[in-house]
């Protein structure tokens, strides 16, 4: 089992809601409506390239939504399937999300 990271592409977008979906219900009911990763426009993300998932054994199992702003890069979203959740995947996508920023507004 070696995790890996690619940009995602609009046949990954299915998988990208059975991530979210699960990742972020259990806080409607706290917040009183779906949060924001919920809603979001993950086609326009792809096809932004915004988007980078985490597969294991070929399977997307984790993403990051990534956001570049003139001066720094926003980690937007991050999310893991809740099966797999509490075993480093998390932290993995954070520190790819900090390795890309280290190449925002250096050109």
């Amino acid at each position: 089992m070696t995790p890996t990271i690619r940009q995602a592409s609009y046949g990954d977008l299915e998988a990208i809601q059975r991530i979210v979906d699960p990742a972020y219900k259990h806080d409607t009911a706290r917040i009183g409506r779906p949060p924001a990763p919920m809603t979001d426009d993950y086609a326009a993300h792809v096809a932004s390239g915004n988007v980078w998932v985490l597969l294991v054994d070929g399977e997307v199992i984790g993403l990051a939504v990534l956001l570049t702003v003139p001066d720094h890069l926003l980690l937007d979203n991050v999310a893991v399937v809740p099966e797999k959740q509490r075993q480093g995947f998390g932290r993995l996508l954070i520190g790819f999300a900090e390795r890309q920023q280290g190449s925002v507004g250096t050109e």
